[in-house]
This record gives C-alpha cells, structure tokens and sequence, in this order.
C-alpha cells in the first residue's frame, strides 16, 4: 500500500519548519548547540523556552531559564511549542496571508492543519509502539470503554507500526534480490568462486567478471561454503530487530521469521543460476546491538538456513575485544539510516573498514546499500562517502555530481547518459507507512528508510603527478649513489668492510 495514497497526499510535506519567517530564528540556531525548533525554542520566532527536555543540554537550559519565558503548545497535536498564542497562529497561517512570498522558505507550510494532523497520528504510533514493547500502560488497548473509532485508530496505530519494522527485511532481501546486475555480480564473486574455481582448466563462459583483477580474500570458516553474508552496521535492537535481545528463548520471535520469509525473495534469484546457497547469514553489528548471540531460522519451503547473528561493538574499532577479522567476510554491506552527515555519529572507522577489502576481509569492491529517512539526507550521506573516499566520483552518474555540485571527474571517456555507472540512487518502495516527527524541527515529519543509494565501496584513485626533469635527475643520482653503495658493500672494487678480508678493519 503506498504511503501517500494511504494519508490522501500528493507529497509529504517533510521540511515545513519555516526557517526565515523571523529573524531571531537563524540566530538562536546559529548561536545555540543545543538548539530543538519547536521544543526548547519557539517555533515561530526562536525564543527560547523555559523547558528541559531529554536530549537538551539541560545545563545550558539552566543558564537561560531566568531570561526564557513559559511555552505554550498547538492544541490539536500537543507536538510543538511556541512562546505566546500569537506565534502559534501566526505558525499555522498560509505564507500567503503573511506575505512571506520573498522569504525562501516560502514553500515551508508550516504547522498547517495537514501537518497537525500527520502529528497525531505520531502520537497515536507511540502508544501502539510501546503496547508492542510491554513498556506503556497500555492507553490504547482494548477496553470495554473504547469506542469503535478508538478501537479503529489503535488499530491502524498497530498496523503502521507493523509495516515500519518489516520495511527492515523487507527492504533488505527485496533491494538486493532487485539489484542490478553488476551489484548482483559483485555480491556473489565469492560463491562463483566457490562453485567454479579460476584455472586454465575451468573457466567461467560468457561475460568476463569485471572484477576478477580484485585481491583474493584472507582464509575464514566461511570461504569454503556456499554462504552468503550480509553486514548490517550501525544495527539496534530498537530498529532492525524489533526489541528482540538474542536471548535463546525468543529463537522463535516474529523478527526472526520476518526475517526468514523475507530472505525467500532473493532465494529465488539463486533458483535461475547453477548456485545452491547452504544459508543466508545476517551479521547485525552496532554499539545498541545484543551481546554476541548466534542463532539458526528455517526457511519456508528452503532448504537453506537463516543465520542470523548479532554483535555489540562498533564496525572497525580495533580498541575493542573483537576485532573485524572475527567476523565472515562481508558479500554486501547495508546501513539503515546511518546519518552520515549528521556531525553527532562518528562513521569514520566504520567507512574505513567497509571500504577497504584488506580491513573487511572482502575478495574485492563490496556492493552497499544505505537507506535515509529523507532525499535531502540521502544527497549529505553521499557527499560524506565522497569526501571520505569511500567511493569514486567516477563510478557516479553525471546528475547526481551536478546535484551535489561536485567537480565532474575527467576520466577520459566520452560518457553517455545510457552508460551503467555502478550507484542508484531512488525512493525505497518497501518503506513502511508510519510517520515520524523530526526531533529538531518540530513542523518537519519523515518516514524511515524511504530513500534508498548503492554502490561500490572502492578507494577514490590519487592521481599520479608527472615527475619534473628536475625529479628526475635526482632519482637518477640517488639510484647512482645506492648502485655505488652496493658494490662497496659486497667487495666490489676494492670496497669490503668484512673485518676478516680487510686487514685495514682488524
């Protein structure tokens, strides 16, 4: 079910905070850290206000209580706060009426009665959210009491929340099973090896493997078996595995076998190639994941196994008891909404060991997906992967280098707009149907995992500079110098230094 046509929209109004509508806005963001549009500050006209929320730096909250004054919140959502009732009417007038047309922000429709309702239902989310977690008092559950338009809207609450934890797998198997074709080739380079080893007896027919040129990977318990393995990084039992906290008991949990029945999909990929996986193995890494736990799911109607197992520990980080080489070479690599660009993560470590085949144990380039909760966040977290060098400019399409405004690359090619760079960039169509507020912008809604990149990981290429004559010649009298060194050193010309040839030494 599409999102939009479930909420009766045309586009979701993601960014409708507006940003310009006062002055005082841009410099209470400017000048606070700890600014929250909305929550610690008027959404209106950027005063601060006299609350302290989780997350706020309540320490700086302190220092401006005595000049901050009382809130006041819309109504109808209970979901943003304002300074006085004429900044809260002024939020939900149309730029129109303000005469704002010259404001860039113009499109921001800020906190209208579309988005106010989009607010409630977020309320009503959490209530379904924490009924699923057993930590709420259960406000909408089942009562004699309730109505049957409450009972409709917890419903729909329990269902919107379903979707968004099975856009997890959901997204996952279907993506990589969809992928295209040099993704696909690259995700399974180890288990072709594997089935039809390189020699000048058995080669692979048909089209070359472009990646054939790649290192060949390090020794593990996993590279004699058809397996293919998936690094999720950045993983938390809140998100990618619904609360479930790898205890034995919960083998069975309904995330293992949403998992499980997802993985069907990309099964049927490997029915069409002469490759029979021995199992699929999900390897959920991340500070906020259970501690190391392993467990072993059937899969419908599959002879394969489900693998899935977690490790609490951040991807990369050498510091800590396990080190990457503990872990199966990655096949592919997925990140749910890592927030590369957002300044308060620190993915360094993490791109570096998932970019480098050396690190990771990979046989070569390894295929990535990252999802991101908006098209804007998605353009930042590839401007970060570039600037790391994470990733080659080249192998990205021209429109997306003019998006970013990053310098085209000259590769010496003729490029034609038909050419299959190896990166996608779109909206996810397996995301779920649950709307979330933004936690700085109160008027600023998004939805998990709704865009979507993928790609290679390979180290961008320095480019060589072209030695001087003036170089040249001092590498060639350097070369002389060593040439002239060797010789005295092995007793050329009369240059021993052996104590036992050379008198003159004893």
């Amino acid at each position: 079910m599409d999102l939009l046509a479930s909420l009766g929209l045309d586009s979701l109004p993601e960014q409708s905070t507006r940003l310009t509508s006062q002055p005082g806005v841009i410099d209470a963001l400017e000048n606070n850290a700890d600014a929250r549009l909305g929550f610690n500050l008027c959404c209106n006209c950027g005063t601060r206000l006299n609350v302290t929320d989780v997350g706020v730096n309540t320490k700086s909250a302190e220092k401006a209580s005595k000049s901050s004054s009382k809130f006041v919140q819309c109504k109808g959502c209970h979901r943003v706060r304002y300074c006085s009732n004429a900044c809260c009417k002024a939020d939900a007038e149309e730029v129109t009426r303000r005469g704002n047309s010259n404001f860039d922000d113009e499109t921001a429709f800020g906190h209208s009665a579309l988005l106010c309702s989009l607010l409630r239902l977020c309320n009503d989310d959490e209530d379904a959210e924490g009924e699923l977690l057993n930590e709420h008092d259960n406000k909408m559950s089942h009562s004699k009491s309730n109505s049957k338009k409450q009972t409709q809207a917890r419903d729909a609450a329990m269902y919107r929340v379903q979707t968004e934890r099975e856009s997890y797998p959901a997204t996952l198997f279907n993506i990589l099973a969809e992928s295209p074709d040099w993704f696909m080739e690259a995700m399974t380079r180890r288990i072709r090896n594997v089935e039809n080893p390189r020699s000048s007896e058995n080669q692979r027919r048909g089209k070359p493997d472009r990646f054939d040129h790649s290192p060949n990977t390090r020794e593990s318990v996993n590279c004699g078996k058809k397996q293919l393995v998936v690094h999720i990084v950045g993983a938390s039992i809140e998100s990618e595995l619904w609360g479930w906290d790898g205890k034995k008991e919960q083998d069975g949990a309904s995330v293992l076998q949403a998992y499980a029945e997802a993985s069907t999909n990309i099964l049927t990929h490997f029915e069409s190639v002469p490759t029979t996986l021995e199992s699929l193995r999900l390897v959920f890494i991340g500070p906020d994941c259970p501690k190391s736990c392993k467990c072993n799911v059937p899969i419908p109607d599959s002879k394969t196994v489900l693998i899935i197992e977690t490790h609490c520990r951040n991807y990369g980080d050498h510091n800590q008891n396990e080190s990457l080489e503990s872990l199966p070479p990655p096949d592919a690599i997925v990140f749910f909404n890592p927030g590369f660009s957002c300044p308060d993560y620190d993915w360094s470590k993490a791109l570096s060991a998932a970019s480098t085949p050396s690190k990771s144990g990979a046989a070569g380039p390894v295929p990535f997906l990252v999802t991101t909760n908006t098209e804007m966040e998605g353009f930042a977290d590839i401007k970060c992967l570039l600037d790391g060098r994470c990733i080659d400019a080249t192998s990205l399409p021209q429109d997306i280098l003019e998006a970013l405004d990053y310098p085209t690359p000259k590769s010496g090619k003729h490029e034609t707009e038909d050419e299959d760079k190896p990166f996608f960039f779109s909206e996810n169509p397996y995301h779920g149907l649950r709307v979330r507020q933004s936690g700085t912008m109160a008027n600023d809604v998004y939805v998990k995992s709704r865009w979507m990149f993928g790609g290679l990981f390979r180290k961008a290429r320095t480019s060589k500079k072209r030695k001087t004559k003036e170089h040249t010649d001092r590498d060639e009298d350097r070369d002389v110098h060593r040439h002239a060194q060797k010789k005295h050193r092995d007793g050329k010309n009369g240059g021993n230094n052996s104590k036992r040839n050379n008198p003159a030494l004893i």
